[in-house]
């Protein structure tokens, strides 16, 4: 059973690639100026967390909740700039302005953007890096997993370097 949801959370971080592609090349085509590149979830560059495992503490952990809990306030309260600041500088220079940034989340992360409710698993490493479970039940009643990798920056500040959202297996309300 372990293995089986390793392989999955696995397989899930690495097929975040194909929608922030696709919404890469929408960017792109909109505005062929604009330098290419979306960030690809697991990371594409190694960060200091990627060569060892950290080992958090419990105010690590508290401290990833409540950042990912106040970027689904800013969701609620559609504060762009707010959401966008509780992400990694990686993802930040992905886009140009918040507005969009929401615009992305809006598209393709509508249960974290709507939830209905939310709740905490575990902090798990993948890949040497922390990630948050947060069990989501969209607008539409579909229940989600939401994968938050965490990036701890220079200042001891935790940041969101990536979501990927995976169907929960069950029914929809």
């Amino acid at each position: 059973m372990q293995r089986r949801r390793i392989y999955t959370i696995g397989a899930l971080l690495v097929a975040i690639a194909l929608p922030l592609a696709w919404w890469g090349q929408q960017q792109r085509a909109r505005a062929p100026e604009s330098p290419p590149g979306i960030a690809v979830f697991p990371a594409s560059k190694p960060g200091p967390a990627a060569s060892a495992p950290l080992e958090l503490t419990a105010a690590d952990e508290t401290a990833i909740a409540a950042i990912i809990r106040q970027q689904l306030a800013a969701f609620q309260a559609d504060d762009a700039e707010l959401a966008l600041s509780f992400a990694s500088p990686d993802i930040q220079d992905q886009f140009e302005t918040a507005d969009e940034f929401m615009g992305m989340v809006q598209t393709m992360y509508e249960p974290v953007y709507r939830p209905q409710s939310v709740d905490f698993g575990p902090v798990e490493f993948i890949q040497g890096r922390p990630v948050q479970a947060v069990i989501v039940l969209g607008p539409s009643g579909t229940w989600v997993t939401a994968y938050y990798q965490m990036e701890k920056q220079p200042d001891e500040t935790w940041r969101i370097a990536g979501c990927v959202l995976a169907p929960v297996e069950g029914e929809t309300i």
